[in-house]
């Protein structure tokens, strides 16, 4: 089990979401139409996808092109840049295809929040690279993100952290929904099993500290983080606990879920999404002249390691495991000889900050057994 603290700076921005603006988003999605793949509905809901990012003030937001038979579909794509690790990515994705109905549930509610993360974070710094990606083609077989893992994640060699999908998550009208699966890959291959086990354990934890929710984990399947778990990564994902019974049917619609609960979940999501991407208050820079001023050595190390900080000024080495938790943390100057006999032998990430907020250094420290 690994466990969490409140961050005040991560519930204050998850409680600015907005239920206005979920219950909007969900109305203008509904009103949308049936998305089915080779719809003019379809095509209207990229637009206004991209059109919502487009007030949030992004400007990088891409239309990642696939056919599928005479069909030309498009995965909407929007990256948002870690400013320590650019080009490692954490992924929150969903669907916004639909089946017989308008699909306000499945996946309208996942859209919704996914759109409520991405402006409510536009100008927090992360240190990993947040990537948002509206899949089409999900309820054809997975047709947007096998095409996205095949032709970009692949023959990229993409270095993807995590994938949090959200996907079906907009409970049942009339019953109390105060509860949400967080899903874990049980599946083959097995090598990215107790990894997403273990993100998967720390997203329920999240959820329980920044939302009213509580959590059951289950395993994932059947929804668009399916091709990345073949591909190796590893995934995590929300799905709705009261299961719904309308969708995929023209009854799937707004009287039928509970935009409360949609809220709700959007609150652990954001505050998750800050959690995994690494985000941080406030204006940090990172001071590219100075990274070379600093040393950190051996690396691998067995229990010391030596700082060398040649400007001499106080400075902090902080010392992260790979789910992102700070587990050591020590200031100096100068040289320090520093004692990390009591951490166990594993890979983890470092940083040496200034009281300015500057990060002078940063990267992975292995420690051997």
């Amino acid at each position: 089990m690994h466990s969490q603290t409140l961050n005040p700076f991560y519930y204050s921005v998850a409680n600015n979401v907005s239920y206005d603006t979920i219950l909007k988003n969900l109305q203008e999605f509904q009103s949308l139409g049936v998305k089915q793949t080779g719809t003019t509905a379809l095509n209207n809901t990229r637009n206004w996808i991209v059109n919502k990012y487009s007030q949030y003030s992004y400007t990088n937001i891409l239309s990642d092109i696939y056919t599928s038979g005479s069909n030309q579909l498009y995965n909407v794509v929007l990256t948002k840049t870690g400013i320590l690790y650019p080009n490692k990515y954490v992924i929150v994705c969903g669907h916004y295809d639909t089946r017989t109905g308008t699909g306000t549930n499945d996946n309208g509610s996942g859209i919704a929040i996914i759109l409520e993360i991405a402006r409510l974070i536009k100008n927090i710094n992360t240190e990993y690279s947040v990537r948002f990606i509206n899949f089409s083609g999900e309820e054809d077989g997975f047709l947007g993100s096998e095409h996205y893992v095949s032709d970009i994640v692949s023959p990229e060699n993409m270095d993807i952290r995590l994938v949090f999908n959200i996907d079906e998550v907009g409970g049942v009208a009339g019953q109390t929904n105060n509860k949400i699966k967080c899903e874990s890959d049980q599946s083959s291959p097995s090598s990215n099993n107790a990894s997403s086990a273990a993100f998967t354990d720390t997203l329920a934890n999240l959820t329980i500290l920044y939302s009213s929710l509580t959590t059951e984990i289950t395993n994932a399947y059947g929804s668009d983080y399916m091709p990345f778990q073949s591909n190796g990564e590893i995934i995590t994902g929300y799905f709705e606990y009261n299961e719904s019974s309308y969708v995929h049917t023209s009854n799937d619609n707004l009287s039928h879920l509970d935009p409360s609960y949609v809220s709700e979940i959007a609150k652990a999501a954001t505050a998750a999404t800050l959690y995994f991407a690494m985000a941080y208050e406030g204006n940090v820079s990172i001071a590219e002249n100075e990274t070379m001023k600093t040393t950190v050595f051996p690396n691998p190390f067995s229990d010391n390691i030596f700082v060398k900080n040649s400007d001499n000024e106080k400075s902090f080495f902080t010392i992260y495991n790979l789910f992102g938790e700070k587990i050591f943390e020590k200031d100096f100057s100068g040289n320090e000889n520093i004692c990390l006999d009591e951490i166990p032998a594993a890979s983890y990430f470092y940083r040496i900050i200034k009281p300015s907020g500057k990060i002078i250094k940063s990267g992975i420290l292995v420690k051997e057994k």
